[in-house]
């Protein structure tokens, strides 16, 4: 998704909160609507542009589109199955996760595929012009693929793709013809990257404290690095920080102060043992002196199946979508949680996730949350 700073955004709504009177105000998000999107398996990814979602089927290799011109009444209007495309894995293989990213102009959806067998699979290029058919006009084969992101940086666009086999690969994008090229890769630590809670890829395209384009990628293996991203095709690292692996992310940039909110990786780390799940704060003003400020609590004990899968931020709270507890809401200033919501179910049968509710990822869209589910296959909109 997807990602930007969130300082001007963040000033806007917490004045509106406060001239509402709601700062503060412990209560959980209420559900506007339900649509279920598979019957047979869960979700996985959410990525939104305009009036456009995409969600990744997850343990069917399919991406379905859905109209939110009414945001009670979300539909499903189109699907891609990869598999209808001739398929590009091994009948000892299934799919898996993945990540999706829309192109600045809503025409094309790069959608990150990938199957159990990490070396298989790679990045597909669809185009969504028309949502209720959605062609493949591209395909990049690249193992294991989990992460994907978008950037425009005025003339030239630009696809960075995070997976287990390759590692961190920039890609050239051409909007003529729908192909990309790759035209940078860095290996990283290998096995560093698994399921949707193990990486994660924020692109700042005019960084407030820095002026100039940052990339943000985490790593169960790698934590946290920060690149200059003045020129796409070979990023300069600035800084890291690798006491813990870490997951999905935001970022929040002023012109005095950064900060980089991600969720603990749960089975890559380096440090081979399970971690809690929680929110890592980290203050990243300086990229060269990375440092931990903060931690936000779940209260939930380490386990293979207990996890941070997504994150995203409206305004003072964060939102992260966990394995067992929900959506889980916070306040980042007072560094509490505020409420939760639960999907009641029920799981279907062929969901690989195990139970529900399931939460994978959340997704802040206007005055709206999008959270998916990967055990009980439906989206659910909330009113924060």
């Amino acid at each position: 998704m997807r990602r930007r700073s969130h300082a001007l955004a963040a000033a806007i709504v917490v004045l509106s909160l406060i001239t509402a009177g709601a700062v503060g105000a412990p209560r959980s998000p209420k559900r506007v609507a339900t649509v279920t999107v598979s019957k047979v398996g869960g979700l996985g990814q959410i990525e939104v542009h305009g009036k456009l979602a995409a969600v990744n089927q997850r343990d069917e290799g399919i991406v379905a589109l859905l109209d939110l011109s009414n945001p009670a009444r979300p539909k499903v209007v189109g699907r891609f199955d990869a598999a209808e495309e001739g398929g590009h894995i091994s009948s000892g293989s299934a799919p898996l996760d993945g990540d999706l990213a829309f192109s600045a102009d809503g025409r094309y959806l790069f959608y990150a595929r990938q199957t159990t067998d990490y070396s298989e699979e790679g990045l597909h290029v669809l185009d969504v012009s028309n949502p209720t058919d959605p062609n493949e006009v591209f395909y990049q084969p690249q193992g294991g693929m989990l992460r994907v992101a978008y950037y425009h940086d005025g003339s030239s666009q630009w696809v960075v793709t995070l997976d287990a086999i390759a590692g961190l690969v920039v890609s050239r994008f051409i909007p003529e013809t729908g192909a990309v090229a790759p035209v940078h890769v860095d290996p990283l630590p290998a096995t560093k990257v698994g399921g949707p809670a193990s990486a994660g890829v924020v692109i700042d395209p005019n960084d407030p404290l820095a002026e100039r384009p940052l990339m943000f990628v985490t790593t169960g293996r790698t934590g946290l690095q920060v690149f200059d991203l003045s020129d796409p095709a070979a990023p300069q690292e600035l800084g890291s920080w690798s006491e813990v692996g870490l997951a999905d992310l935001e970022v929040v940039t002023s012109k005095k102060r950064r900060l980089v909110y991600a969720a603990s990786e749960y089975w890559f780390d380096r440090t081979a043992n399970q971690v809690r799940p929680e929110i890592v704060v980290l203050d990243a003003t300086d990229p060269a002196a990375i440092k931990r400020v903060a931690t936000l609590s779940l209260g939930v004990e380490p386990a293979a199946e207990t996890r941070v899968q997504g994150i995203d931020m409206i305004g003072s709270r964060l939102y992260a979508a966990h394995s067992g507890e929900g959506l889980v809401v916070f306040d980042v200033r007072r560094r509490k949680v505020l409420g939760r919501f639960k999907d009641p179910g029920p799981m279907n049968d062929a969901a690989a996730a195990p139970g529900a509710p399931y939460a994978i990822d959340v997704e802040a869209t206007g005055r709206r949350l999008l959270v998916s589910d990967g055990a009980t296959g439906r989206i659910t909109v909330l009113r924060p």
